[in-house]
């Protein structure tokens, strides 16, 4: 007798693609599933587990940066031997609770994300995991369900969502910390705190072990005190591996091949559009970073890249698009993802969504209403515009080596001011297009501005795979100040 919930479910599935079955075919077909079912229920599935971290405490600090501290040795010797390293809360590290900064899950992972694999294989010291806005989903840190994140370099916020990593950075609580980047939640923070943050050209960092926010805008990298230590840290995570397939094939960047480099010769182009939509003395500063550079040797020139402006908007429709089916589906993610274990996807089936904080509920709701309502056609139009973009920066960066730009508009803003989707949209105007397109793209501090000494970020894009380019002028930047 086969069970009524295989009958239903092949009814289900014959109207999603609007076939008519005949009694046999249904009876045919469920006998068919239930057979395969069976088959699968013999499956074990299993992340390889790995040695937990040792001491793991939740932590105090003046900032709230950290929200576990443990202890958990790297090898010894490597290219980080001797530097302390912490990851963000949606990195997997064995034995350490991870909560995405959400009070709706309860998860701790027996395995290493790829990434925490090959810092400790490099010979870091991980000592803990960093606060961060609840899933990723905003620009401020004020989201974080353990309490906001104080920025120890100005009076604003440290900037989201990678908060607790730039935080813990700015105050010399650790040598560096990797952080997660769908709309610049790596470069935000490091511009608002007065770091170095760097996204990598997309993919050629493993996500196997991360939380995803948006599959196709996500990426994993440092953010440090100085342009070698977040070259090192990038270079010692990147390169494909298996568990995330969405890496494999992709070529491994060698970012400290550019700390030495010079800048002679080199091309810059400055985005006028960007310079535009910033504040005053942001631009400003800005403009006098891309002055050192050509006094350095290098030739800056204004650049227009049409369409700019609306990016924001596309990268906010397709992370709403991507994320919420992401949460309906409990994290599955099918064809060429990044490999989610199967315990993460039980904690994200099993969370209290009654404990999701405001903003999240917000995003789930009205982002799948609207999804549901033009049957996925917003995020096709999102997608085609994306697409002309990527053209238009592929076409400036083969007449330019990089492109600059301010990496935010505005300089950290006070807790409270970014409330509407408008104020969000425009924290991510300049980084959130770099996610869409996919290039590398590193902010480098290069003033403080206004009576608190707010520190100014500075952005350096480059083609795919060049992130070398990057680091000889971010370098340079570092060098003439």
């Amino acid at each position: 007798m086969i069970d009524d919930t295989i009958l239903e479910a092949i009814e289900a599935a014959a109207t999603t693609y609007g076939l008519s079955l005949t009694e046999a075919e249904r009876e045919e077909y469920a006998a068919g599933a239930e057979a395969t079912a069976a088959l699968l229920d013999d499956l074990e599935p299993a992340a390889a587990d790995a040695d937990p971290a040792a001491s793991v405490r939740e932590a105090a600090d003046e900032y709230n940066a950290f929200l576990y501290r443990c202890e958990l040795s790297g090898a010894e010797s490597g290219p980080l031997a001797g530097i302390e390293l912490a990851v963000k809360d949606n990195i997997a590290v064995a034995g350490v609770p991870m909560t995405c900064g959400s009070a709706a899950l309860a998860f701790e992972p027996e395995y290493h994300a790829a990434v925490t694999e090959r810092l400790l294989a490099a010979g870091a010291d991980l000592v803990g995991t960093t606060n961060m806005d609840e899933f990723a989903y905003f620009t401020t840190s004020e989201t974080c369900a353990h309490g906001p994140v104080e920025n120890p370099g100005a009076e604003g916020v440290p900037g989201g969502s990678s908060s607790g990593s730039g935080a813990a950075v700015a105050a010399g609580l650790v040598d560096a910390a990797l952080g997660t980047d769908t709309g610049g939640s790596i470069r935000i923070p490091a511009s608002f705190c007065g770091v170095v943050g760097f996204k990598p050209t997309f993919r050629t960092v493993p996500r196997f072990g991360f939380a995803d926010l948006a599959t196709s805008l996500d990426h994993v990298g440092p953010l440090a005190p100085d342009v070698e230590t977040a070259a090192t840290v990038l270079e010692a995570i990147n390169g494909p591996d298996r568990r995330d397939p969405s890496s494999v094939g992709m070529r491994e960047p060698n970012p400290t091949d550019g700390l030495d480099r010079a800048i002679n010769g080199l091309t810059v182009g400055l985005v006028t559009e960007a310079q535009e939509g910033a504040d005053d003395e942001v631009a400003a500063a800005v403009e006098r970073a891309a002055d050192r550079l050509a006094a350095a040797g290098a030739t800056v020139e204004p650049v227009s890249l049409p369409g700019f402006e609306t990016q924001s908007l596309v990268n906010a429709a397709v992370t709403a698009a991507e994320f919420t089916t992401l949460v309906a589906q409990a994290g599955q993610d099918y064809g060429v993802g990044t490999g989610y274990s199967e315990p993460w996807r039980e904690a994200v089936a099993e969370m209290d969504a009654d404990e999701l904080g405001e903003n999240v509920r917000a995003r789930l709701v009205v982002g799948r209403a609207l999804n549901a309502a033009d049957d996925g056609a917003g995020y096709v139009a999102a997608r085609n515009v994306r697409r002309a973009f990527e053209s238009v920066v592929d076409d400036r960066l083969a007449d330019y080596d990089a492109l600059v730009l301010p990496t935010t508009p505005m300089t950290a803003p006070d807790s409270g001011e970014i409330s509407e989707d408008a104020d969000l949209l425009r924290t991510i105007a300049n980084t959130g297009p770099f996610n869409l397109t996919g290039h590398p793209a590193l902010s480098v501090p290069v003033a403080t501005v206004g009576d608190g000494g707010d520190p100014v970020g500075c952005q350096l894009v480059t083609d795919w795979y060049d992130e070398a380019t990057a680091v000889a002028l971010g370098r340079a930047l570092e060098v003439a100040e």
